[in-house]
């Protein structure tokens, strides 16, 4: 059967099983997402088959895409060992133990986000962040009574604020690639959107951390069951921060991330074995199911607080596998509606009309936002926006670094709002804290949705767009043809 283009009907029944599955089934009736995910995939397919495609054709196109995600993933994988070697050689725990001690309740949220700022602008990586600083910063406040909804906010704008802006990061560098503009000034034209956020999140940070009313939520840290615990499982020593300074270095020498990763587990096993006396047994059992306190000699889980169990019970990576699986099933719906045309179907009546500065701007994050919504994650973004806005922003006489900036000021910071996203699943699996409710992190995590509506105030403003002379915008239009032709 010869290959035929979808109509915009099928192509909205085709992005519709979204939101009939994942948004009904899972808002509605707590379904499991994955299977929502399996679900619009299959509907997706059936209909992908009407147009002529075969199993082959979309099997082919979800193998491609899983591909290009594979490095995602592997970091994924070692983000859970980290958590649980860090936690068996003592490293997370010494922070807690001393951040406990040292940080004021009513700053611990500013003090988280601007950790998470510094860590994840150092590695390139807000998986990393919150994989690491962001656990020990949440269980600080846990010890401290502060509400965990508002820390792991701080936690996530930190994190994303370094995936951003620093050169490191992937989703950084492929903006910056699938738009033609080079990184460091892709990254200066991200300065207008995000630091203007970041200041705005840092002050309600603040805010918030003054208004909580902590002494009513905790009690006296020297009295906290949690220091007692940790003090009598751990010995502490500078040592147990080599671990961290490996992945800094890594960073700053601009190292692949998960092999500096996985030797800063192998070292931290040294030091659980060698400085803290666990079995060698127990701390490859940890790498691969996560740490268990049942594990050290001597030690009585049922006389320890469960603040300290919560904490110390975690990691491993088959702790990952949760995310893995929504990763893959959401790449399953991405890519039959991606190999099969629906998605840019259904959007070009959009975005063959826009001929302004603000509403393509607002279409760009619009178009960005939903195919992150639709597939959980921001790479198909990032490769299909600017091949269907790039001539635009040109024709209007916006720099393509307007347009870089604008696939990041949606398609990074939304991702930890998206229930069913890599992102969404990560933080909320990590920290422990729900996304939504009333007790969610979404409502608190400010820059994640005031960097788009920044975004939009300079589209229509015209402040910070870049833009570009006469001569300038046709000798844009003629290397963008050329290209296209080559």
């Amino acid at each position: 059967m010869e290959k035929r283009e979808p109509t915009f009907i099928e192509s909205i029944l085709a992005l519709s099983f979204m939101v009939i599955f994942v948004f009904g089934g899972f808002f509605l009736f707590n379904l499991d997402v994955a299977l929502m995910l399996v679900a619009s995939a299959a509907c997706a397919g059936l209909l992908a088959k009407r147009l002529g495609y075969t199993w082959n054709d979309l099997e082919k196109a979800i193998g491609e895409r899983l591909m290009r995600a594979t490095p995602a993933i592997l970091i994924i994988w070692t983000i859970g060992i980290v958590i649980a070697t860090f936690i068996f050689s003592g490293s997370i725990p010494m922070l807690i133990f001393y951040g406990m001690q040292i940080i004021q309740p009513e700053y611990i949220f500013v003090t988280s986000f601007v950790i998470c700022i510094i860590f994840s602008t150092l590695i390139g990586s807000s998986w990393g962040s919150g994989g690491t600083a962001g656990v020990a910063l949440i269980s600080i406040a846990a010890g401290l009574g502060a509400p965990l909804d508002i820390t792991a906010a701080a936690i996530i704008c930190g994190a994303i604020f370094g995936d951003k802006m620093s050169p490191l990061s992937e989703t950084t560098n492929l903006a910056s690639l699938t738009s033609g503009v080079n990184i460091y000034e892709h990254i200066k034209s991200m300065m207008w959107t995000t630091l203007p956020a970041t200041i705005i999140s840092f002050i309600v940070f603040f805010i918030a951390g003054k208004s909580v009313n902590f002494s009513t939520q905790n009690v006296a840290t020297n009295d906290l069951g949690l220091v007692n615990d940790l003090g009598s499982i751990y010995s502490w020593n500078l040592l147990l921060l080599v671990p961290f300074v490996i992945i800094l270095l890594g960073a700053i020498l601009k190292q692949p991330p998960v092999p500096v990763m996985l030797t800063a587990c192998l070292v931290a096993l040294i030091i659980g074995v060698t400085y803290q006396g666990f079995s060698l047994q127990d701390g490859v059992s940890a790498a691969s199911d996560g740490f268990e306190v049942s594990m050290i000699s001597g030690v009585n889980p049922d006389q320890l607080s469960s603040d300290t169990l919560s904490l110390l019970n975690r990691g491993g990576f088959v702790s990952m596998l949760g995310v893995i699986i929504i990763i893959y099933c959401g790449y399953a719906y991405t890519s039959v509606i991606s190999e099969a045309g629906f998605f840019k179907r259904a959007l070009h009546p959009l975005t063959n009309r826009v001929r302004k500065r603000g509403p393509l701007v607002v279409m760009t994050l619009l178009s960005q936002s939903l195919l992150f919504m639709f597939s959980g994650t921001s790479y198909i973004g990032f490769l299909m926006v600017p091949e269907m806005f790039k001539k635009s922003f040109l024709k209007v006489g916006m720099a393509a670094k307007t347009l870089s900036r604008s696939l990041e000021d949606a398609g990074t910071v939304i991702g930890p709002l998206v229930p069913w996203s890599s992102a969404g699943v990560f933080f909320s699996s990590t920290l422990g804290v729900s996304i939504y409710g009333s007790s969610g992190y979404a409502i608190w995590s400010v820059l994640c949705y005031v960097t788009p509506v920044i975004a939009i105030i300079l589209a229509y403003t015209g402040i910070g767009v870049y833009k570009m002379s006469k001569e300038e915008k046709e000798e844009a239009l003629n290397q963008y043809e050329l290209n296209k032709t080559s």
